[in-house]
């Protein structure tokens, strides 16, 4: 790293760079889209004493991100003469509020053209050192403004080399929750991205500027992709090819208007996705958008409107939702609806509106509160084979869950080709009352679908069939899927009923025919009481997907209905690198978490779940872990540092912490290693039926009754009798552990809600002397940075037992004395 330092930014102190990152400097072969706006080019001096003049154009930005700008700096062939006591050098700095700042020339050290020079500038807000490293190309220290410490970037103009200084931010799509890097914390804020577009020679370059936390340098090719539409044109760039071992891939638009003689202004704007893989907080990924824009075309709809109207104002609004679908919507374009009023009718968009994820279609409220489209027994809104487009703070309103005959808002790919349309947000919106999804991003042809997809902060609610859902069309023998990178964030599930169909019903959030997906800090309860089926329903779950995590959510109050299942999170059939991790699953019908291959199954391998807390899940089925095989392939299971908690309210239910169903041997490397047991009222700890296999480490088990652990036909009355099978057995030696685990409050885990934090969750904290204190075994896998707490894990050498470890006395103090 220090050696990137070096190379890129040679007289940053090492504290500093690792508070500024750059995807910089890197310089990235790109064609020519720019539009020459702005050209600043080499002159001489309005003082001919002072002899000619040469001109630094670059960006700047403050390691916080709290500042950003373009920079320039002229200085005179009089600066370099040591003799000379009168010198000409000014720098300025524009940030992002159009506020110019500048600093003053104050001293020069070794000045001379022809050997090592400094020269300081100095003001009240903005000071910077100045020198040029051995190439001859411009170096910036010491950048202060307005006492935070940043960076510029800057390159010399000539009459040949045209300098163009974008400012811009980037916002992190994945980073809640992620640590920080060099101690930077991670979030999903906006950060700075500026960028420098170079023309020299008949060809291009491109310098980013970004805050990432860690200093990356890449050599990228850029491919041309341009095409004109009307007094647009639309350029597209990516990159190519890896300069060092920290990748960074990132795709972009260039959309800019030149002056010609039939327009009066330019304009320019860029934006794309990027996606940095860091060692230390994994992959990061993000969209960026310059601050400079192309003015787009804003319709205005009220319900006081009339359709004859431009729509250009609130004051010359349209009416109606019929006359946006008389409309071929073009890339830019914003609708906004009247905040408060309620809109009758259904909003569809087609391959003609849209579709250019660099520049969106935004589809929102205006005034005070959120618009409401009553779909009535239809859709709400429907785009069919297109993409780009952000749904946000608005209300979709169908006719009721019983009534209604469509989705609320549906997004639908069946392009042959196997064509992935690009970027769709939904966000601050709420949806109900709709028969088959609130929220459904669908497809049927191939592996045609959507890439980029964000559904953040909606509640969905009071639907039949689904909250929440993604597919494709399904086959058992394919390869790929239909989309990639859905994240659903922040999103509150619930009132999904569910109903009689020839499948399971009911379901919160389920997600299939997905590659590289995250679901996060939602809630799904109150689901399923209607379903008759069994394969579901479950409150939040993905199938047929791969490199997927469910993380940070609850659920409860699913119910099985008169079918099965009604559980509480599922990596089912097809799953590949899946991942359950710190979520709350509670109360029930079904399993708190569930793995399992249904029969015609794609293979099922590398399944993680980890630090989650289950309580009085499997009411009626199940277990509060529960594992099933419909005869397809399933391998590499790793089940660890769970806390699991089961009360048995049947005799009949023969429930257990770990259950597998018996259908098809389930037993090819399925582990389970420092998780808590504990079963109570007749509640098995363990259920495995004969020919079925299990990996059993460094766990502990308890019940205030006899214990009863059942393992290929044989029940076991003790741990150590359990011994005899070769589990919990570690390097040679006993592991586990039968006892009171000392938690907190047992079986009284209050309901968290939605928008409210899990570690709020008491119930589940070890007390002072817990037996699973330092207790476990060293896994064989990668185990993760954080507990289900939030306490890091990168320094716990001695591993610990339940979803609570790496605890400290000041954690422990002042825990609820157990009931």
């Amino acid at each position: 790293m220090k050696d990137l330092m070096k190379m890129m930014m040679p007289q940053i102190s090492a504290r500093k760079a690792v508070w500024f990152t750059a995807f910089s400097l890197f310089s990235i072969l790109f064609y020519s889209c720019s539009p020459d706006e702005g050209v600043l080019t080499e002159g001489t001096s309005a003082e001919e004493d002072y002899g000619p003049t040469t001109t630094y154009t670059g960006i700047f930005a403050t390691y916080n991100s709290a500042y950003r700008g373009t920079f320039q700096l002229e200085i005179s062939e009089a600066t370099f003469e040591y003799e000379k006591s009168d010198y000409h050098a000014n720098a300025s700095l524009t940030i992002q509020t159009g506020e110019i700042y500048t600093a003053k020339f104050v001293r020069a050290e070794e000045v001379s053209k022809s050997s090592d020079f400094k020269l300081t500038f100095d003001s009240a807000d903005f000071s910077f050192i100045f020198s040029l490293d051995a190439e001859g190309k411009p170096v910036f220290t010491d950048v202060v403004f307005k006492n935070e410490p940043g960076a510029i970037v800057a390159a010399e103009e000539t009459t040949n080399k045209t300098l163009t200084p974008i400012t811009g931010t980037y916002k992190c799509t994945n980073c809640q929750d992620k640590d920080s890097i060099n101690g930077i914390p991670l979030n999903n804020e906006d950060r700075t991205f500026n960028m420098m577009l170079t023309t020299e020679d008949g060809s291009s370059s491109m310098t980013i500027q970004a805050s990432l936390g860690i200093l990356v340098d890449t050599e990228v090719i850029v491919e041309k992709s341009c095409t004109t539409a009307g007094e647009y044109t639309i350029c597209e760039f990516s990159n190519g090819i890896y300069g060092s071992n920290e990748p960074v891939t990132w795709t972009g638009v260039h959309r800019f208007k030149t002056l010609t003689s039939d327009s009066t202004s330019t304009c320019s704007s860029i934006s794309g996705h990027i996606r940095f893989e860091s060692a230390e907080a994994g992959i990061i990924e993000g969209d960026f958008f310059s601050d400079s824009t192309c003015p787009e075309k804003t319709y205005y709809v009220s319900a006081s409107g009339d359709d004859a109207n431009s729509g250009f104002s609130p004051e010359e609004a349209w009416s109606s939702i019929d006359k946006l679908n008389s409309m071929d919507l073009q890339p830019g374009d914003v609708i906004l609806f009247e905040g408060g009023q309620r809109f009758n009718g259904n909003l569809y968009l087609d391959a003609e509106d849209a579709n250019n994820s660099a520049s969106p279609v935004k589809i929102g409220s205006y005034g005070t509160g959120k618009a409401i489209i009553d779909a009535g027994d239809n859709f709400g809104i429907y785009a069919y084979n297109t993409s780009g487009i952000k749904i946000d703070n608005i209300i979709v309103a169908g006719s009721g869950a019983q009534t209604n005959n469509n989705t609320g808002i549906l997004f639908y790919n069946d392009l042959s080709g196997d064509i992935k349309l690009d970027l769709v947000e939904i966000t601050n919106t709420e949806v109900y009352g709709f028969r088959e999804a609130g929220i459904t991003i669908g497809a049927y042809n191939g592996n045609s679908g959507y890439s980029n997809v964000l559904i953040e902060n909606n509640k969905v609610h009071d639907c039949l069939d689904k909250g929440i859902t993604s597919y494709g069309k399904f086959s058992s023998t394919k390869t790929g899927y239909a989309h990639r990178n859905i994240m659903v964030r922040n999103c509150e599930v619930f009132n999904i009923e569910g109903y009689s169909k020839n499948s399971h019903s009911g379901n919160g959030i389920v997600l299939s025919d997905v590659q590289n997906s995250v679901i996060e800090h939602c809630t799904a309860y109150n689901c399923g009481s209607g379903n008759t089926n069994c394969g579901g329903p479950v409150g939040i779950w993905y199938w047929d997907a791969d490199q997927v995590t469910i993380q940070y959510c609850e659920a409860y109050n699913i119910s099985s209905g008169s079918g099965c299942d009604g559980g509480g999170f599922d990596l089912d059939g097809g799953v590949t690198n899946g991942t359950m991790q710190y979520n709350y699953s509670h109360d029930n019908d079904g399993a708190g978490y569930l793995i399992g291959q249904f029969t015609g199954a794609r293979a099922m391998k590398n399944i993680h779940v980890r630090y989650n807390i289950s309580q009085n899940d499997a009411a009626t089925n199940g277990g509060s872990v529960y594992l099933f095989n419909g005869n397809a392939a399933m391998q590499d299971i790793y089940i660890y540092n769970n806390t699991l908690y089961l009360k048995e309210e049947s005799s009949n239910t023969a429930s257990a912490n770990v259950k597998y169903n018996s259908w098809y041997p389930v037993k090819n490397n399925i582990n389970f290693f420092n998780n808590i047991f504990f079963a109570e009222n007749g509640a098995d700890l363990v259920s495995i039926p004969n020919g079925y296999d299990g990996n059993f480490e460094g766990n502990l088990y308890y019940t205030s009754g006899n214990f009863s652990l059942k393992y290929k036909g044989t029940t076991y009355a003790s741990l150590e009798t359990f011994r005899n099978t070769g589990n919990e057995i570690f390097e040679d030696l006993p592991s586990g552990y039968e006892g009171r685990p000392l938690l907190a409050n047992p079986g009284n885990g209050r309901t968290i809600g939605y928008g409210n934090e899990l570690s709020a969750l008491k119930a589940y904290e070890l007390q002072e002397g817990s037996p699973a204190i330092n207790a476990g075994v060293v896994i064989p896998v990668e185990r993760g940075n954080r507990d289900f707490y939030g306490n890091d894990l990168r320094e716990n050498t001695v591993p610990d037992i339940g979803a609570q470890v790496n605890l400290t006395p000041q954690s422990r103090a002042g825990v609820i004395a157990e009931l």
